[in-house]
C-alpha cells in the first residue's frame, strides 16, 4: 500500500489548508473514504465515519491529484472509471461529507453537483491503466514503458487519447516484416484486455472526397490542413444503420491524416477557458467550431496568448498553439495599436533610434 502520511491533528493551519479524501464508489453507489492503494492497484476503502477518519489520506488545500501522490499513485490505479474522488475540508465531520457526495449524484441536485464538481472533486482522467498495457505485444512493435515516458505519451496513452507523435512500428505479419510510421492509442478487447492500436499515416484528404455522407469542400480542407480542426460545423452520417445525419466537429489528424468526427449535442463547450471568460458573441463562435484567440496568466504569472477551438480528435477544447492562426494576428494588431498611440504622443523622429540597455 502507498505510505501516507497523515496530517497534523488539532493545528489551526492544518484545518485550513488540509483536507482528507473521499471516493464515491460508483458501483456501490456509496460515498467512503481513501486509505490508499493496494499492490494489486485496488483503491482502499474505508467506511464514512468520524472514526476512521485519521486513516483516511491528507490532501492538500491548494494542491492536487498529481501534486498530493505522485502521477504513480494513477499510474497504479486499475479502477479509474469505478469512483469520484473528492478533496473534503478538514473540519468536515465525514457522516455530513459522505451525505453531501451521494447527494450530489441525483439526477435533480444539478447546483449541489456543480458546487462539488468545482470546489472539492478531483479530477482523475485515466482510462486505463499502465500495469493493464499488454507490453509483449508492445515489445512486438518496438515500444517500451521508458520510450513511452521519455516522449510524454504514456500520460495521452492512459487518458484514452491518441499518442503526440509516431513512432516507428516494425512487426511481423502473414506479408512478412512490416514496417511503417503511426501514432498509438490504447482500446480494450472483448476480453478486457488492453493493446495497443496503430494508426499508421494515410493518404492526404482532397477536394471532393467523401467522408461518412460529406463530401469535402475547398474551405473545410483548407481549415482542417491549416489547424486540424474543419472550423465549423458540418452535416455527417453518425449512424449507418438509420442513416441519420447530424452537426459535427470535425477533425483532422496533422501527423496520420486520420480523420474524427463529435456530433455536437455530444459535445460540453465550456464558456470559460483557463482565466478566459467567453464573451457570448465568443461563445457562440466558439460553440460553432470557430477558432478562437485567447489571453490568459500561467502558473508562473506570465501572459500567454494562443487560440482555442472545438476539436473532434481531442473530444473538446484543443489549444491550438503552434497551428493558431489568429494568435499573431491578435498580437499584431494590439502592437499597431500601441505603437500608433505612442506616435500620436510623441513627434516624429528621423535616423536610427538608440536602445537603452537595461540596468
Amino acid at each position: 500500500m502507498q505510505e501516507v502520511k497523515p496530517a497534523a491533528q488539532g493545528s489551526e493551519n492544518a484545518t485550513q489548508e488540509q483536507g482528507y479524501l473521499m471516493a464515491y464508489d460508483k458501483r456501490e453507489q456509496k460515498a467512503k473514504g481513501v486509505k490508499g492503494i493496494a499492490a494489486n492497484g485496488e483503491l482502499e476503502t474505508l467506511e464514512a465515519n468520524e472514526q476512521n477518519k485519521g486513516q483516511f489520506i491528507r490532501v492538500d488545500r491548494f494542491g492536487n491529484f498529481f501534486t498530493n501522490f505522485g502521477k504513480n499513485f494513477l499510474y497504479q490505479y486499475n479502477n479509474p472509471t469505478r469512483f469520484s474522488l473528492y478533496r473534503m475540508e478538514e473540519n468536515c465531520p465525514v457522516e455530513q461529507a459522505a451525505k453531501k457526495i451521494e447527494d450530489a449524484q441525483q439526477p435533480q441536485n444539478e447546483s449541489l453537483r456543480r458546487e462539488l464538481s468545482r470546489n472539492n472533486r478531483i479530477y482523475n482522467n485515466h482510462l486505463f491503466n499502465e500495469r493493464e498495457i499488454n507490453w509483449e505485444q508492445a515489445a512486438r512493435y518496438g515500444l517500451t514503458p521508458d520510450v513511452l515516458r521519455q516522449t510524454g505519451d504514456m500520460e495521452r496513452l492512459l487518458q484514452g487519447r491518441q499518442s503526440g507523435i509516431a513512432y516507428d512500428i516494425s512487426m511481423n505479419t502473414e506479408l512478412g516484416r512490416q514496417k511503417g510510421d503511426a501514432k498509438l492509442s490504447l482500446f480494450r478487447d472483448e476480453d478486457g484486455a488492453v493493446k495497443f492500436d496503430l494508426h499508421f499515416i494515410r493518404q492526404a484528404p482532397k477536394v471532393g472526397q467523401e467522408y461518412r455522407g460529406y463530401k469535402l469542400e475547398e474551405d473545410v480542407l483548407e481549415a482542417l490542413n491549416r489547424t486540424g480542426n474543419a472550423g465549423r460545423l458540418v452535416n455527417l452520417v453518425t449512424d449507418y444503420h438509420t442513416r441519420e445525419m447530424k452537426p459535427c466537429y470535425l477533425s483532422k489528424d496533422p501527423v496520420t491524416n486520420e480523420m474524427f468526427f463529435l456530433p455536437a449535442d455530444q459535445a460540453r463547450p465550456a464558456r470559460k477557458i483557463k482565466d478566459h471568460v467567453f464573451s457570448p458573441e465568443e461563445f457562440e463562435r466558439y460553440k460553432n467550431g470557430e477558432e478562437i484567440p485567447i489571453e490568459f496568466k500561467s502558473s508562473n504569472g506570465k501572459v500567454v496568448r494562443t487560440s482555442v477551438q472545438m476539436s473532434a480528435a481531442e473530444r473538446g477544447t484543443e489549444f491550438l498553439w503552434e497551428r493558431s492562426t489568429k494568435k499573431l494576428e491578435r498580437k499584431q494588431a494590439q502592437e499597431q495599436a500601441a505603437g500608433l498611440k505612442e506616435a500620436a504622443g510623441k513627434p516624429a523622429r528621423r535616423g536610427r533610434q538608440s536602445v537603452t540597455p537595461k540596468m
